[in-house]
């Protein structure tokens, strides 16, 4: 792989569809194993899924009104939730050069979304089905850096082979941030997690950075 050309996955979310960071997040997790799920074994995207596992970067992109049909229309994805409503897009990964006119124009999310709820102590695992997420509370990452990290711990979690029935189900999930740092850095050695995200330190954060944690349901 050519370091200036990596493999990405491109999340891709309609301008004004949702106005917080949690649900965000979760459609961009579920459309990311959706993604995967569905294009894994096409002979056109086999090959660049493969090698993007290697590096599995995601990249958040925002669409504006007329964009985001054409979107829909000419690119192949996994949407999770409503297209006409709150929905986030996942588009097989490709080169970053081979992103196309219409990709190439969009930005990259910025938008200030509503934060994640706050948690006082370290969460149990949800007893109603949903993968909870836990961001890291030291950190300052702009919306779509952390929609995509969310979507890491997503796929990293799809891909233990252990939650099946999750997948099934759609991915359902929260996410939270708690309220001090040392419930965090407690929770990174827990052994019921089913992803810890590693940062490789290309943008906004130092390499070998703890991002985002996954606690599977009960």
């Amino acid at each position: 792989m050519e370091p200036d050309d990596p493999y990405r996955m491109f999340l891709v979310v309609r301008r004004g569809a949702f106005d917080d960071l949690e649900t965000g997040g979760v459609l961009a997790g579920a459309a990311a194993v959706a993604c995967l799920r569905r294009f894994a074994d096409d002979a056109e995207y086999a090959e660049a899924i493969e090698a993007w596992r290697e590096r599995p970067g995601k990249v958040t992109l925002r669409a504006r009104g007329g964009q985001w049909p054409e979107v829909l229309q000419t690119e192949d994805h996994a949407i999770a939730g409503d297209a006409d409503g709150a929905a986030v897009l996942a588009l097989p990964p490709r080169r970053r050069s081979e992103r196309g006119e219409l990709l190439t124009k969009l930005q990259a999310m910025s938008s200030e979304l509503a934060p994640a709820p706050v948690t006082a102590s370290a969460p149990a695992p949800d007893t109603d089905g949903r993968m909870t997420y836990i961001l890291n509370p030291r950190l300052e990452m702009s919306s779509g850096k952390t929609i995509a990290q969310i979507a890491h711990a997503a796929t990293m979690s799809a891909a233990t082979g252990a939650l099946e029935p999750w997948v099934e189900q759609g991915c359902p999930g929260r996410v939270l941030v708690p309220e001090r740092q040392p419930i965090f850095d407690d929770l990174c050695a827990s052994p019921t997690l089913s992803a810890r995200v590693e940062d490789a330190g290309l943008t906004e954060v130092p390499p070998g950075t703890i991002t985002v944690l996954a606690i599977p349901p009960r």
